[in-house]
């Protein structure tokens, strides 16, 4: 409600918001919508979710003036499901700091180890079941059972929606194996970067995203990814052998195994770096700015 009496006051021209603009719009809009997975996947969303933002998205992506996304993958499912020409969704990326590139490995190595935990894996997000931690769980204790592993395994994310899955077999574990793993609801952001560089490896096994944010800020800052390659995350193409299917247990595991024991590929960071970074994003939304004027 205020949005529209605040572009009022002020006379503003355009305005840029987040998957939902105001009912009533007063000067030209930018939306961007992030993705829609609540129509491929409504197993994941509560019922009220989807009826509400099945419309409100709906009736905000169809009158914008500008509508943008993140990905091509929620660029072809925003046309799809919202009856919207392809060629009138504008892709701006999401992008990563560069100040994950110069992260003090030092000082991360000595935050870990104040913690208690040397050799971990590492997975963030917020929980629930989309994020899919019950697959790293189950994953980290298989490889427990064949290889002896000798890795922690830490979780940073606040919990969402309840997974049942996950509590079933985290409760399983023994009292031995909980000790090794380690659930962190919040880190601040200096805190979160320590956990990023001093990783072992990054795992990224989440059923669906529109575009997937965690696992190139990990690779940003040097260390393994293994990444699902469902849904969005299917464009980063650059993780080669650890972009793989993690509903195949076993191609899971031996691509964990592998990225341990691989160093990690710089290339891999540069071309992060070049695909992913606010200035193309920037210059993409200025051109469709240019283009809409211009018509």
């Amino acid at each position: 409600l205020e949005f529209p009496q605040i572009i009022k006051k002020y006379n503003i021209d355009w305005a840029h918001y987040q998957y939902t603009a105001p009912l009533w719009k007063n000067c030209k809009t930018i939306v961007t919508l992030h993705d829609i997975l609540f129509k491929d996947f409504p197993q994941y969303f509560p019922w009220r979710y989807r009826l509400i933002k099945g419309l409100t998205f709906k009736k905000s992506a169809t009158d914008t003036d500008i509508l943008c996304t993140v990905s091509n993958y929620s660029k072809d499912r925003i046309a799809y499901h919202f009856n919207i020409p392809s060629d009138k969704i504008v892709v701006t990326p999401n992008a990563v700091s560069e100040e994950f590139k110069h992260i003090d490995e030092e000082n991360a190595k000595k935050f870990v180890k104040d913690k208690g935990i040397n050799n971990y894996i590492l997975y963030v997000s917020r929980r629930e079941p989309r994020k899919n931690q019950t697959e790293v769980l189950k994953a980290w204790k298989r490889l427990i059972v064949k290889n002896g592993f000798s890795h922690d395994l830490v979780f940073i994310g606040r919990p969402t929606i309840p997974s049942k899955d996950f509590n079933d077999v985290y409760n399983n574990l023994t009292i031995t194996e909980k000790e090794h793993v380690h659930i962190i609801d919040n880190a601040p952001f200096y805190e979160l970067k320590m956990w990023y560089k001093a990783t072992s490896l990054f795992i990224y096994p989440a059923l669906a995203e529109g575009f997937g944010i965690p696992p190139i800020e990990a690779a940003m800052a040097g260390v393994p990814v293994v990444c699902n390659n469902a849904t969005a995350m299917g464009d980063f193409t650059f993780f080669g052998d650890n972009l793989v299917d993690i509903t195949d247990q076993e191609n899971l595991d031996s691509a964990i195994i592998n990225a341990l024991n691989s160093p990690f590929n710089p290339e891999v960071r540069d071309l992060i770096s070049s695909r992913y970074n606010w200035q193309n994003s920037a210059q993409t939304l200025l051109t469709a700015l240019i283009s809409y004027q211009s018509v």
